[in-house]
């Protein structure tokens, strides 16, 4: 999750006088990783204060004026539109051509004829605020004042900064200002919120929490008097540098502390809460609610949401309800801090396919102990920006139990663990910067803080952040010594996946990773049946709607992907596949795939049948053949396809992809592919070949060039020779050819046979007449013709 963060407001929790980059390296060195930086207000250096001191109508357009601008040393002409309704003797923003703001480039041009030289600039177009309006300045302010200057604007830097999943206390601005302060060795300035409430109110309000397993806490306040506006510039120039748009101060608000804080927060008009009530319970099935995107969601049973005394309000942990939100009639309204469960948000989400900032921080499990500051921001802001007055008191139903306990670190046990002795002070002092409480002198006993619950949960979790903040770039680099670890892994399964992937690696394959999902079209575009493959119930996008049956869609996607990069390519995949079940699991198979394009199909045919020996002869699969595809089924090319047969059972195919295929993938390679059931592979295998007592007399070898019909399989040949005589031991493929010289229906088939007499030494006269019975019986079942 990346977030966008001011340091100007990074700097009010950390006490820091280092520059911006300086910051950014020292905070990715040892935490979350800034991955860019963004300089705010550099492309505002061309505007200025304007003063309007003549307004004419454009001579050529009944909506256009032109205007003449005193911007302080000069005064310009400008063609503008009315929608602000500027009048002579007015001072606002105005661009000086040529110039480059957030909004675009201004250049001098002229607009039906008459010459503009600038542009009378809105908020939104300087990027200070969303609002379409123009910011008026007084007297006080000179023309030809910088615009920063003019707003008050503090130049910032904006960082992206990276944080990883298992770390939703950084994807804030105070966890992140945190982890700063233990980097830098600063002093981190956070205190609490404590709102000064003088005086409260009764309104009524009633807060019930009918699921307590999936709702851990839910605080609640009630404020009178809010005044709903917009927010003040420096709040929505904060929100806006972090993505955020501004829509009021009252909504703003619970944006900013969802910044500031991390703790996602609701608002709601407490005059449209029926009954005054707050109910936290399932949704029933068939009920709708309308939330503030304008769009309208039929809940179930497995949503969890807010209601009044009648209607969903809010779907919990993810959007508010657009019929009780905030508007600028809102006179009372009702802050809401609530944690809930990371799984029926993630849920709900995904069924509802809504996604939003909240839903994004409560799918990674927040602790409920961050209510309470949250809400404590929330009054302080309220007070300040709307008016607002506590009116009741804070409603706070807790239903969670804190899962603190100490962790033992043996300071020895870092040590060699690091391989560097860090003084004990020192470690001490590292953990408890990260806000740890540490006891002890020599050994620590560690009470992990709220914040850190969910992901420190053992010594190793401590050393590793000892060892980031110490700094990676300070352990020593000294090469390994010692025996090599032996692998006593006793799980089969993996042991042979990992051989298979080292020798498809050896070979020079390289390994691929696809999601177990495909799309409806990858599905038909590779002639297989839709119905055949289980169709998601909530699917992420359509395009992983349904659960794979074969390895061959993803890999042809691969090979789509690629092809204009890389003319020749061949890569693997070793996976599973999910084959329909009725009434039961789908069989999941782990499946084998291999590829390679770019060559001519001959090539490809015979590189993937090399690969499938090396296989066979590194496995020791001793019964292995191939039969002819004779038929087009799936996505292969029939008679440039073999089905593939170990211990008589049909394990895979071996070949090309038909064209059609290939076509609607948009691949203009040709693709030959091996897809075998590596469960049926690897109950073959064997941990080591039979041994066989070697012979102690030579063997005679004898070539054999033929022509013979082309739909003859190498390996029917073979088996023809094989079985001849008792002396044949072997039969070695050398080489095939098509083409010049040879008949069309025909190709030129090289092979070398071995023989040998294990009783004595054999005679080139014995080997020469079984080599004459060998070529007798290929002219009497084939008609070869001997080259």
């Amino acid at each position: 999750m990346n977030l966008n963060i001011s340091y100007n407001w990074l700097k009010e929790y950390v006490k820091t006088g280092k520059s911006a980059k300086e910051f950014a390296k020292l905070l990715s060195l040892s935490g979350p990783t800034v991955d860019r930086m963004i300089e705010f207000g550099q492309d505002l250096s061309g505007v200025v204060v304007g003063k309007l001191i003549q307004k004419d109508k454009h001579p050529n357009a009944n909506n256009l004026f032109v205007g003449q601008v005193d911007v302080g040393k000069k005064t310009i002409q400008v063609v503008f539109g009315d929608k602000a309704k500027v009048e002579v003797g007015q001072q606002l923003p105005v661009a000086i051509a040529p110039t480059t703001l957030p909004a675009g480039e201004i250049k001098r041009v002229s607009l039906r004829g008459v010459e503009s030289q600038g542009m009378l600039c809105l908020d939104s177009e300087l990027a200070i605020s969303d609002d379409e309006k123009i910011t008026f300045f007084d007297e006080q302010i000179k023309p030809g004042t910088p615009i920063t200057k003019a707003l008050k604007l503090l130049s910032d830097d904006i960082f992206d900064i990276e944080v990883t999943s298992n770390r939703p206390d950084a994807m804030s601005v105070v966890g992140i200002a945190r982890e700063a302060a233990a980097i830098i060795g600063e002093k981190f300035l956070y205190q609490d919120p404590t709102p000064n409430i003088t005086k409260r109110a009764d309104v009524k309000l009633l807060v019930n929490v009918k699921e307590p397993k999936l709702c851990g806490r839910y605080q609640a306040v009630v404020m009178t008097d809010v005044k709903v506006e917009s927010s003040p510039l420096w709040m929505q120039q904060r929100l806006i540098s972090s993505g955020l748009r501004p829509i009021n101060n009252l909504v703003d608000i619970t944006n900013y502390v969802l910044l500031e804080f991390g703790q996602p927060m609701h608002v709601f008009d407490y005059d449209k809460l029926s009954g005054n009530e707050i109910n936290v319970r399932c949704a029933k099935s068939g009920e709708k609610i309308l939330a503030l995107d304008g769009k309208s969601y039929e809940l179930n049973d497995s949503n969890l949401i807010i209601t009044d005394k009648k209607n969903p309000v809010a779907i919990a942990g993810v959007m508010g309800g657009e019929e009780s939100s905030v508007t600028s009639t809102t006179k009372t309204a009702v802050f809401e801090s609530a944690n809930f469960n990371a799984l029926i948000v993630r849920k709900t989400s995904r069924l509802l396919n809504l996604q939003s900032e909240s839903s994004s921080l409560f799918e990674k499990s927040l602790a409920p102990e961050a209510t309470s500051p949250a809400l404590g921001r929330a009054i302080e802001l309220a007070m300040e920006l709307a008016g607002g007055k506590v009116a009741s008191k804070i409603f706070d139903v807790s239903n969670y139990e804190s899962s603190a306990k100490p962790i033992l670190l043996n300071v020895q046990n870092l040590h060699v663990k690091l391989g560097v002795e860090i003084k004990p002070d020192r470690i001490k002092k590292i953990l408890i910067d990260l806000g740890f409480i540490v006891s002890g002198s020599k050994d620590f006993k560690v009470t992990v803080p709220w914040w850190r619950q969910k992901d420190v949960e053992g010594e190793h979790d401590l050393i590793e952040e000892v060892a980031r903040i110490y700094g990676y770039h300070n352990l020593p680099f000294d090469l390994p010594s010692g025996e090599l670890p032996v692998n006593y892994d006793n799980n089969q399964e993996f042991t042979a996946q990992d051989k298979v992937k080292d020798i498809l690696v050896a070979v020079g394959y390289s390994e691929v990773y696809n999601y177990s999902f495909i799309s409806a079209k990858q599905i038909k575009d590779s002639s297989l049946t839709v119905d055949d493959h289980i169709k998601l119930f909530n699917p992420l996008n359509t395009d992983f709607e349904y659960m794979r049956t074969s390895l061959v869609p993803g890999l042809l996607t691969n090979v789509a992907g690629n092809e204009n990069l890389f003319k020749v390519a061949k890569f693997f995949e070793l996976s599973h596949v999910y084959i329909s079940q009725k009434n039961d699991l789908p069989d999941e198979k782990a499946m084998l795939a291999v590829v390679v394009y770019g060559k001519p199909e001959q090539e490809l045919f015979y590189e993937l049948k090399g690969v499938f020996s090396t296989l066979i002869q590194k496995l020791n699969i001793i019964k292995s053949n191939q039969e002819l595809l004779t038929q087009e089924v799936k996505f292969w090319q029939k008679d440039k396809t073999t089905k593939i047969i170990i211990d008589d059972n049909e394990v895979g195919n071996l070949g090309i992809i038909n064209s059609e295929v290939l076509y609607l993938f948009g691949i203009k390679s040709t693709v030959g592919i091996m897809e075998i059931d590596f469960s049926a592979l690897l109950k073959n295998a064997k941990a080591s070949s039979t041994h066989k007592v070697l012979s102690r007399y030579p063997q005679i070898e004898l070539d054999l060039s033929m022509e013979i019909d082309k739909k003859v399989l190498y390996r029917d040949v073979q088996e023809s020779i094989i079985h001849v005589d008792k002396l044949i031991k072997g039969v070695d493929f050398l080489s095939v050819f098509e083409g010049n010289g040879v008949a069309d229906n025909q190709k030129a088939l090289a092979i070398r046979i071995v023989y040998r007499n294990d009783g004595k030494t054999l005679t080139m006269t014995d080997a020469q007449n079984v080599h004459n019975k060998v070529v007798g019986k290929l002219k009497k079942e084939y008609n070869i013709g001997v080259r």
